[in-house]
């Protein structure tokens, strides 16, 4: 068996890990626990149900797909394709935003409440979503076998194999497979454009590179940096008379399939890539460029978000680690140094390699400039990967002269995918549980039903208060645990807190408390579908003479002072609390 094939079967079997990784993140990964992944949702969601693409406007007005508004289709459309048998045509209850989540000061690095709709057996919207995610772990897969491909066009088999390891090494690879974004087809487009390139021999050729190009610019705005490669194409044409041409026919191409969409921007906006809006809604902290810890914090956000920075890069791996994947970068730059030090001459890929990483490192500064720190991530390099991946390769193989061989590699890359996983279980994944406390997936119904429904006063839905437990013979001075089980119709607008009165038969007050229904996790975060159990715990005084009581039970936001309204199951109101019996001794009725 020749070198070649068996590299190519070495290369197959570290796509296969890389496959299985992306696939393990995407079904076990909490469903918009990665950067702008429940806008990139929402946004697919949108076109399903409007069967249309979503405008953006300024405040005071909302945009339709807030955050992500701004982006080209393509990704969206592709994902859609696959989802939206399952999308659900009715009103869409976002996630909400975790209370104590680190970007809002919190210590906790989950960014979103999840609710048993989440839980096995999907269903619905949730379906889908993970279905979405599915596309991306396709595409990634796809995208490492290209990176193989070219590899092998524009250098050595060695180079082409150690090109896919690096790929298998990150984690960054398996996260963007398993997150629905247009990050994947994005590196997908990049490598397959890449493929075409260097290809290309006629003028037709330029007709595919052409076509690709407009789908990258359909894809993601960034795209824009590949533009060059239809002159780079054009050029691997043998006459002269006939690279104009073929530089003219591709962007005619590129006009045809992506110009409708900047078009679009330019009539609806003024702004032919429909940017300024995002910039003013998303505009961050301005970066001192003149400090030097500014560069130096980027440098190290990005290789941390490459080699593994979880959740809303919030959750980091051990130190450890980013040291490996810190040498393993700097190792691949310092062998490209040895390689530009000594002859032969390097051809004209690692020039127009050397150009679109710089202009891609360019893009992402200028980003940062508007946004702030969060850009530096290193998937935003995507546009760039293929061609950043093999020239760090092409640094081990031709600056330090490492090759290892087919096994060498397979068995490099299953040590890092087991090494991974192992992070993934252990020290990510445990930070972020998959829902609420256990009581919203493990309530049973309790002794006493009720039939009542708690919202404010106009709203709809609500949340319903099942069947509550509580002893029925109480003495003075007893502390009662009063248990009560809920069922979420409808996420509530305002922070409940429960009421618990302690009253006589003619209503006089005795004892008054007042507690959060479940601490932590307020009631504007409830998802709809929960089934909840609060727990609440009153004294009695010791005062109460032997006689008939109750506890008067009700929700109140004391932020307004706004008691809930209290509806029956035929929704009609009837009243605003519940009250429950219990007697001191063994009273008698007069």
């Amino acid at each position: 068996m020749d070198t070649r094939t068996t590299t190519t079967r070495a290369a197959g079997i570290i796509v296969l890990l890389i496959f299985i990784h992306s696939i393990v993140l995407a079904v076990t990964n909490p469903l918009g626990e990665a950067p702008d992944e429940p806008a990139h949702m929402e946004y697919v969601r949108f076109v399903v149900v409007n069967q249309r693409l979503p405008i953006q406007c300024g405040a005071p007005c909302i945009s339709e797909v807030d955050g992500e508004g701004h982006q080209p289709p393509l990704a969206y459309l592709l994902a859609a394709l696959v989802s939206a048998p399952f999308i659900e045509q009715t009103a869409w209850v976002p996630q909400a935003i975790n209370p104590q989540f680190l970007w809002r000061g919190g210590s906790d690095p989950q960014a979103l409440v999840h609710g048993s709709r989440e839980y096995w057996p999907w269903q619905g919207t949730i379906l889908a979503w993970r279905l979405m995610r599915l596309v991306s772990v396709l595409l990634v897969s796809a995208t490492v076998w290209l990176v193989y491909r070219l590899a092998l066009r524009i250098s050595t088999p060695a180079t082409a194999l150690v090109a896919v390891l690096l790929l298998a090494l990150t984690p960054q690879t398996a996260i963007i497979g398993s997150t629905m974004s247009n990050d994947a087809l994005l590196g997908f487009l990049s490598a397959a454009i890449l493929i075409l390139v260097v290809d290309t021999r006629r003028i037709r050729d330029l007709l595919g590179v052409g076509a690709l190009l407009g789908f990258a610019l359909l894809t993601k705005q960034s795209a824009i940096l590949l533009l060059p490669v239809l002159v780079v194409a054009a050029f691997r044409i043998q006459r002269w008379s006939h690279r104009v041409l073929a530089v003219v026919l591709g962007v005619s191409v590129t006009v045809l399939v992506a110009g409708w969409w900047y078009l679009r921007n330019q009539m609806l906006y003024g702004d032919v890539f429909g940017l300024q809006l995002f910039s003013q809604t998303f505009a961050g902290t301005r970066i001192d460029w003149q400090q030097s810890a500014s560069w130096s914090n980027a440098v190290v956000q990005l290789l941390r978000s490459g080699w593994g920075l979880y959740g809303w890069m919030t959750i980091p791996l051990p130190g450890l680690w980013y040291g490996i994947g810190t040498t393993v970068v700097l190792a691949g730059i310092i062998g490209v140094g040895l390689r530009l030090a000594r002859p032969p001459r390097l051809g004209m890929w690692w020039l127009w390699s050397a150009l679109l990483i710089v202009a891609t490192m360019g893009w992402l500064v200028v980003f940062a400039s508007t946004v702030g720190a969060v850009a530096w991530q290193s998937r935003l390099l995507m546009v760039a990967l293929p061609l950043l991946v093999i020239v760090l390769a092409a640094g081990f193989t031709s600056g330090f002269g490492l090759a290892p061989s087919a096994r060498q590699a397979v068995l490099i890359a299953a040590v890092a995918w087991c090494c991974q996983l192992s992070l993934w279980y252990v020290a990510v994944l445990p930070r972020m549980p998959m829902a609420m406390p256990d009581p919203a997936t493990t309530a049973q119904p309790l002794a006493l039903a009720r039939e009542a429904i708690f919202a404010a006063p106009g709203s709809a839905g609500g949340i319903a208060l099942l069947d509550l437990d509580a002893p029925a013979v109480i003495a003075p001075g007893d502390t009662v645990d009063v248990t009560l089980r809920w069922q979420v119709y409808d996420r509530p607008l305002h922070d409940w807190q429960v009421f618990l009165i302690v009253r006589d038969v003619y209503k006089r007050e005795y004892a008054r408390f007042l507690q959060p229904l479940l601490p932590g996790v307020p009631t504007s975060t409830w998802t709809p579908g929960d089934r909840l159990l609060t727990q609440h715990r009153i004294v009695i005084p010791a005062d109460l003479r032997e006689n008939f009581y109750m506890i008067q039970i009700g929700l109140v936001d004391t932020n307004s002072s706004l008691r809930a309204q209290k509806r029956n199951n035929a929704l009609e109101l009837t009243g605003d609390s519940i009250f429950l019996p219990f007697n001191v001794g063994n009273p008698t009725l007069p």
